[in-house]
């Protein structure tokens, strides 16, 4: 019996696109745990949002964060609600609305005509 594919959100590659054009930043967790980690790195560098985290925590796993102006996030939070972050606006409005959501409004008919109806937020 084969295994049954995952629905692929429109809205998730949306956000993907988005953050796909935000710096990223690697780091190691060393004694701490992933978010301890992302935070005193957060602090000792005096990161400004918008910023990816990927914290490797071990040779097998990665833990990714979003740092907002909200705070700390996880990334796929982030990419499947990119549009409540108002630096990601930022982001979108430099790029082009047109070019970074290109070819996605092709795909199945799952939550696309409910992302036309948010807004991005403002701070």
């Amino acid at each position: 019996m084969s295994k049954k594919r995952k629905r692929i959100s429109r809205r998730r590659l949306a956000g993907q696109r988005v953050l796909a054009q935000v710096p990223t930043h690697n780091l190691e967790t060393g004694d701490h745990k992933p978010v301890t980690a992302a935070r005193r790195f957060i602090a000792e560098r005096g990161l400004v949002p918008p910023a990816i985290l990927n914290v490797r925590r071990n040779e097998h796993t990665t833990d990714r964060f979003f740092w907002g102006e909200k705070g700390l996030f996880s990334a796929q939070y982030a990419e499947e609600n990119h549009f409540l972050f108002p630096s990601l606006r930022d982001v979108v409005d430099n790029i082009g609305e047109d070019a970074l959501f290109a070819g996605l409004e092709t795909m199945g008919n799952d939550d696309w005509e409910e992302m036309e109806e948010y807004e991005y937020a403002f701070v």
